[in-house]
């Protein structure tokens, strides 16, 4: 059996890992414009893909099992590599909706799936004309392809609307694109939520469900922490019944998806649907911890051992016990000098785990995305009251200087 993990970067390591660990045998892909990672990779099966025709070629030659997308840098060349070569695909007609967020919006319109009102503009002209036909706020700018809330900016009149429409477009987006156009969408309230999924011939595991607190800075929408729901409330079971149809207005038929969702007074809104493993960060330890797999491992399973993996199907979604992921947030952008707060952190009621903290010494800069730089703290305990507690606390000291600390500016 041998596997293509395509693009394996930033979660897409973790998923490389879980294969690893399993001894399967599997060649990572990259796309050209990732030729550092490439270069950086010491796996004994790499390749640098330049060419389809090409990379075809040579992978026609292998006893191949499957090609899975490991970030989201690789969705597209994923699916692609996977139908052309007759191995389990999503539906190919439906690539473009699973990648670009307006084509999205429009799958679930046709599927008849409720939907956030959504366009796209190109130039100010046409914003202009949108805001006047819309006259509603306020309203979420943001590119119509990136990750990690990158660019994301909350519009309560058509002044901020049209300067973050100036801000986003042409500008390169974390996923190395120009932004040739931009987003305007409702602004959706309620509680946003996280619906992890592994699929099978299109049956869909829901492996892991979380609520989302997002604050909103500087008129960004900034992740603080996702707490999961070992129990499902009746809406929340609607909700999630509603991001399987999603998934199913999209083609997703084989692997993970991760899904964004907001449960509004009007009903569940979808956010996203990406079709790979949750990001930026997915130590597998916490999640055992808690649900006794994580997503990565669940996507091993499904690709080594279909039938074990197609048991769980029987089984009702639950966890023994509540994990919670956050997001640590410097007060400011600077050289660090000092992570006071980890000795605080650690001593924690539900502590678990701290990764990809900072450097001392390196300078600070992500703020607002959601790419886990700023370190990445887990949480762990059956008591969900008490988890909610320590993030409290955590929060208060990220706020109030006493996380961080910085050498002092000029």
């Amino acid at each position: 059996m041998m596997f293509i993990l395509v693009d394996p970067v930033s979660t897409g390591k973790a998923l490389a890992e879980a294969f690893r660990e399993e001894g399967a045998e599997c060649l990572h892909l990259y796309n050209a414009s990732l030729r550092d990672a490439y270069d950086a990779d010491d796996s004994p099966r790499t390749m640098l893909h330049e060419d389809v025709a090409k990379t075809l070629e040579v992978l026609g030659e292998l006893p191949l099992d499957a090609v899975i997308a490991a970030s989201e840098f690789g969705v597209l060349l994923a699916d692609e590599l996977a139908a052309a070569l007759g191995l389990p695909h999503h539906r190919p007609e439906l690539a473009a909706a699973r990648r670009d967020k307006e084509l999205m919006v429009r799958a679930l319109e046709r599927a008849g799936v409720p939907a956030a009102r959504t366009a796209s503009v190109r130039s100010e002209d046409e914003i202009e004309r949108l805001l006047s036909d819309w006259d509603s706020y306020p309203l979420m700018v943001k590119p119509r392809n990136s990750a990690g809330s990158d660019g994301c900016v909350i519009s309560p009149d058509g002044h901020t609307a049209l300067q973050a429409f100036r801000d986003i477009v042409h500008r390169r987006n974390l996923m190395g694109e120009v932004n040739e156009d931009v987003l305007v969408q409702e602004f959706l309230t309620g509680t946003q939520y996280i619906v992890n999924t592994v699929s099978l011939a299109g049956r869909h595991l829901v492996s892991d469900v979380y609520a989302e607190r997002i604050d909103h800075v500087d008129g960004a929408p900034v992740l603080r922490h996702i707490i999961s729901r070992p129990l499902l409330e009746p809406a929340e079971a609607g909700l999630v019944d509603y991001v399987l149809e999603c998934l199913d207005a999209l083609g997703i038929r084989e692997g993970a998806a991760h899904t964004e969702v907001m449960l509004t007074p009007a009903g569940p809104r979808l956010v996203e649907v990406n079709s790979r493993v949750m990001g930026p960060s997915l130590a597998p330890d916490p999640y055992h911890a808690a649900f006794g797999y994580s997503q990565q491992h669940l996507v091993a399973e499904r690709f080594l051992r279909p039938d074990e993996f197609a048991r769980r199907f029987e089984l009702p979604y639950t966890a023994a016990r509540t994990v919670a992921k956050v997001f640590l947030r410097p007060h400011r952008q600077g050289v660090l000098r000092a992570v006071n707060g980890a000795r605080v952190l650690r001593r924690m009621p539900g502590f678990h785990s701290i990764d990809r903290l900072p450097v001392v010494g390196e300078s600070v800069k992500d703020r607002y995305l959601t790419t886990g730089a700023c370190g990445v703290a887990y949480l762990v305990h059956e008591d969900e009251e008490l988890l909610l507690s320590s993030l409290g606390v955590i929060h208060s000291l990220e706020d109030t200087d006493g996380f961080y600390q910085f050498d002092e500016q000029d």
